[in-house]
């Protein structure tokens, strides 16, 4: 659950870059149409969810009690256990909480499950600019979804209701992640992914090989948000890579991008 800290801080330096966000309804069909396209199996859908809230930097009363509440707007549940223990062993009834109070930062970490057993990480942090006496303060969430139904429109609504009470709006990146047993050919590959992409639509816009990985960045007006990259717009991105310890090929699809680690 530790690498979800690490996720936030991607999306958080993303913040400026968003230029457009609309209702994410529907973007899950397409990103596992693709992945069924590409024959893959579905191992977890990972959705990312974030932005300033405040203007301000906040005490540690207010962040405790803040945290409270959203933990309870998103249902997260099971009893709290110490911050040192592992909740990955402990099933859907425990979750843990780590926070940390300073002069001019304090932060609040919750690691747990949402009522269909799938990991939640919330995240709130908040800086205080002393030279300028300026604040701000953050909130972001991830979630995993294990189940194969990967139905994301609740659990947005409920993250863009929190976002709404404090008149923010909140950006929000989804990654389906599929496996394929053994090693593709890499021409083969190439050519799945020409015919996948030419399917929905999508013009590749920056592509990254090496050895191991096929990264493709891309544009396709079946999603409506978008980023800029450079002036390009774009809104999808595939990675493609074998793990030559489990004998499978990963292969992730995000839009706008991949937050996840690849």
């Amino acid at each position: 659950m530790r690498k979800l800290m690490v996720l936030a801080i991607i999306l958080s330096l993303l913040i400026p870059t968003f230029t457009m966000a609309k209702n994410k309804n529907g973007e899950e069909d397409i990103l596992m149409g693709m992945l069924k396209e590409l024959k893959g199996e579905f191992l977890e859908g990972d959705i990312n969810m974030g932005g300033i809230i405040l203007e301000e930097f906040i005490s540690k009363e207010d962040m405790e009690t803040m945290a409270e509440e959203i933990k309870n707007s998103l249902d997260l549940v099971g009893q709290r256990i110490e911050p040192n223990r592992d909740i990955m062993d402990l099933e859907e009834k425990y979750f843990s909480q780590e926070s940390i109070y300073e002069e001019d930062f304090n932060h609040t970490a919750i690691y747990g499950y949402d009522p269909k057993g799938n990991p939640m990480a919330i995240m709130i942090s908040s800086y205080l600019n002393p030279e300028f006496n300026k604040g701000e303060t953050t909130l972001f969430i991830n979630i995993i979804k294990v189940e194969k139904n990967f139905n994301i429109n609740g659990i947005i609504e409920k993250v863009e209701s929190i976002f709404k009470d404090f008149d923010k709006s909140v950006e929000i990146t989804t990654c389906v992640v599929g496996t394929i047993q053994g090693k593709l050919d890499r021409s083969s590959m190439e050519k799945d992914m020409a015919r996948v992409l030419k399917k929905f639509k999508g013009k590749t816009v920056e592509k990254y090989f090496d050895e191991t990985l096929r990264s493709y960045t891309v544009f396709t007006p079946l999603i409506e948000n978008f980023i800029f990259s450079g002036e390009k717009k774009i809104n999808l991105n595939l990675a493609i890579r074998y793990n030559e310890y489990e004998d499978k090929t990963y292969i992730w699809i995000g839009t706008p991008i991949i937050t996840t680690g690849y």
